[in-house]
């Protein structure tokens, strides 16, 4: 190390240094970076004490080989973004992305994501465990949310993003196993009589035999079957992706599921009066359900909320873009149903 005034330091050494600012300065090599250049990072401190003990910290996590990726610090909910859609969703099944999905926007990010993503302390997931519970959510929820913390954190370790994984060192509620209770032998016979009154039954005869899940029973084929061993072989299993049926127009599919009507009176199921929705699945198609509120005589820009449906199946935020977009330009205020984060940042100004 070095004051000002005095001669370069050696290659890998760090200097401390007093700036023409008035502060203390700290440079400290960390090794190389991809591009082949040395990775100096900088460390600012009202005294010199004060930049020593920072220094010192570097050059400990240098040895120890946990220095953290050069550049700016990313936030928690950024790396879970990035990490959700980029690293899990095209290696895991569609149902264990759905979960991830699920934890991470319902419960990580509001929890936890405005940390800077090196500053997550095991304390500040606990405490989120500890919330979840106490809003009324089983453990489970809870122990589901913890690991979902776990994976992604320790890609993040992995990638030299964070010195370790917070969430190795936080602990998760305790779950209480809950007792199976397996069938009567009278319930047994019904379920076997019903399914073989069924042409694809003998699925459920195996499953039932087997203890198999339900994807496996409906993905088994003949082909796995071999006669002469009487062996059954369970490779793979079909999973139901919502709103993903291969229909060419998910928007006509699900036309039975849209609301454009209003609650008859006395209705006890919401609270608050529903105000009426725009549906589609092209930008054209939410620009003719607003036709057809004009052809009704509804002026949807002068009310106070219109609900905007069906953005919640898309995984682009540039279509959902172009369509609130275009409807802002009509002056209709929207409530987005199920809009990610993501797009929040995006267009939520437009709301």
């Amino acid at each position: 190390m070095m004051d000002r005034g005095r001669t370069r330091a050696a290659n890998r050494r760090s200097s401390i240094y007093l700036g023409k600012d008035g502060s203390w300065h700290g440079r400290v090599t960390m090794g190389v970076r991809d591009d082949g250049k040395p990775d100096r990072r900088h460390v600012r401190g009202r005294d010199k004490a004060t930049v020593t003990a920072k220094v010192q910290k570097l050059e400990r996590q240098r040895d120890e080989g946990i220095v953290s990726k050069p550049g700016r610090a990313w936030t928690v909910e950024k790396w879970l973004t990035h990490w959700l859609e980029n690293i899990a969703r095209p290696s895991v099944r569609y149902k264990t992305y759905v979960g991830y999905r699920t934890a991470v926007h319902r419960h990580l990010i509001p929890g936890v994501g405005a940390h800077k993503l090196g500053r997550l302390e095991p304390e500040h997931l606990e405490k989120l465990y500890a919330r979840i519970q106490a809003s009324g959510m089983k453990p489970g929820t809870a122990h589901q949310v913890h690991r979902t913390a776990r994976t992604a954190l320790g890609e993040a370790f992995k990638r030299r993003r964070i010195p370790a994984n917070p969430a190795e060192l936080a602990k998760p509620p305790r779950v209480e196993e809950e007792e199976v209770e397996p069938f009567e032998a009278e319930e047994i016979h019904r379920l076997l009589r019903a399914a073989l009154a069924r042409r694809n039954g003998v699925r459920f005869v195996v499953a039932l035999a087997l203890g198999i899940r339900q994807g496996e029973a409906l993905g088994l084929r003949w082909s796995r079957l071999d006669e002469e061993t009487r062996t059954l072989q369970i490779r793979k299993a079909i999973q139901r992706r919502s709103w993903q049926h291969g229909c060419e127009n998910p928007h006509a599919c699900g036309t039975k599921y849209h609301k454009i009507k209003p609650c008859k009176a006395g209705c006890d199921r919401h609270q608050r009066p529903c105000p009426p929705s725009v549906q589609g699945w092209r930008l054209a198609d939410y620009l003719a359900c607003v036709n057809l509120y004009a052809s009704a005589g509804v002026d949807l820009a002068a009310l106070p909320r219109v609900g905007l449906g069906s953005v919640c199946r898309r995984q682009s935020t540039a279509e959902i873009a172009a369509i609130v977009t275009a409807l802002a330009a009509d002056g209709i205020r929207r409530h987005g149903f199920g809009i990610k984060t993501t797009g929040l940042h995006r267009y939520g100004r437009l709301g």
